[in-house]
């Protein structure tokens, strides 16, 4: 772990032309153990006409038909490699944000790589691995100490973590969760974005404050409310961050709190249009990934269902990734009506009504019936409730019957994610 410390603290400080160099001298031995050992990718480069030697370099990763999280699901043993005993592999879930968990394999060098990168974000706010306590509120994806064990009782104490889980949240469990954190002055949190707002919520109403050094989110889509919300309660700045552990992506913000760095050590990170083409500067796409390492179980040109707008920036703290403009949700936070439209929930201007509205979650019940569930902060007006029918009435356009409902929680899955966006078709 002290060797991949070291060369990501380097690497953060390459140039674009340091970072072009290094991805084409990774693809070639990647496609050729793929193509040799893996049986999906022997097949799907074999349906699309592809050989080995037609992909040297990154620009001919576009030959390459996108996989999809729909054909992990299905061809899911075939991913793995032939000679996966080769290397040693650990078995993982994706955390299920999407409503569709599944299975997948990583070598622990590839594991390794990915922990060193997160030690480096922590760094960028100030964390010191090993001396500085982390308060992490989240489910299981992030800590599995939760669930007991000695094996994850050692990993909470090695890692000096604070686990705080993030599902069916009550006062008692808020007020508890405060107290340890002031008690035991923790300086740095991490977790997802709608817990630690849930947190921040309650210190403004019954603390006011709760001083932190850094907050690091992760894991859903940082609304800009709920950001203010928190750096009002913690006093300090955030640290966005987005991860995908099976296609080994990694994006953070960095101490400039802009856009998001990519991690270019692990991962090529393309965000492309419908044509699978990288979109232009300021473009919304979808993100496609393609692992550098996990020999074992490979993942090229990978859609994990996650969009985002690309940025071709650069960073005044000098840094010459890839840079994200702003994460856009998933490509199931998306609905397809009944009527043709196309609705992504996250259009809708709701987080603007933060001083009346706790929690807000869109449910598509069926092709032509779409719900928006409401768990208020205090009374809100009918006039307000018949505005916001008015509103999703709107955007999902003619024949689409439309509810507003008043609810007084929204159940949360079992990971702590909460999911905004619910299909029920």
């Amino acid at each position: 772990m002290n060797a991949l410390k070291g060369f990501v603290t380097q690497t953060q400080h390459w140039t674009s032309e340091q970072w072009r160099i290094y991805h084409n001298e990774h693809i070639p031995a990647l496609i050729q153990q793929a193509y040799n050992n893996v049986p999906f990718y022997r097949q799907w480069f074999d349906a699309a006409g592809i050989k080995p030697e037609d992909i040297r370099t990154v620009d001919d990763l576009i030959k390459i038909p996108i996989v999809r999280k729909a054909d992990l699901i299905a061809h899911g043993a075939d991913f793995r490699a032939e000679n996966a005993s080769e290397y040693a592999m650990i078995h993982h879930h994706t955390g299920g944000t999407t409503g569709t968990p599944c299975a997948y394999d990583m070598d622990r060098y590839s594991w390794a790589l990915n922990w060193a990168l997160k030690m480096r974000t922590f760094e960028w706010g100030g964390y010191t691995y090993g001396e500085d306590e982390l308060g992490v509120m989240a489910g299981g994806s992030l800590i599995p100490g939760a669930r007991g064990g000695w094996k994850n009782r050692l990993w909470r104490y090695v890692n000096n973590y604070y686990s705080m889980p993030a599902s069916h949240l009550t006062t008692e469990m808020l007020e508890q969760y405060y107290s340890y954190l002031r008690n035991n002055h923790v300086r740095f949190l991490r977790g997802y974005p709608s817990a630690l707002t849930t947190l921040a919520e309650y210190i403004r109403e019954h603390h006011n404050v709760l001083p932190m050094q850094a907050v690091f989110t992760t894991a859903e889509m940082l609304l800009p409310h709920q950001r203010k919300i928190m750096e009002e309660a913690f006093q300090c700045k955030l640290f966005d961050t987005y991860g995908c552990g099976d296609g080994m992506g990694h994006a953070t913000e960095c101490e400039v709190h802009g856009e998001l760095h990519v991690c270019e050590e692990c991962s090529i990170l393309q965000i492309v249009d419908e044509r699978g083409k990288e979109v232009h500067d300021g473009e919304e796409g979808e993100i496609v990934l393609t692992a550098l390492y996990n020999y074992g179980f490979p993942f090229i040109r990978y859609a994990p269902g996650d969009r985002a707008v690309k940025s071709e920036k650069k960073c005044t703290c000098g840094r010459e990734t890839k840079m994200i403009r702003v994460l856009n949700g998933r490509s199931s936070d998306n609905f397809k009506l009944a009527n043709g439209k196309i609705l992504n929930a996250f259009s809708l201007p709701i987080e603007a009504l933060t001083d009346e509205i706790f929690q807000f979650q869109v449910v598509q019940e069926a092709k032509d019936k779409v719900s928006l569930l409401i768990v208020p902060k205090k009374i809100i007006s009918n006039k307000r409730l018949e505005d916001l029918r008015k509103l999703l009435e709107y955007h999902c356009g003619e024949g689409i019957q439309v509810n507003v409902m008043i609810v007084e929680h929204i159940n949360v899955p079992q990971s702590g994610k909460m999911r905004f966006v619910v299909s029920k078709i």
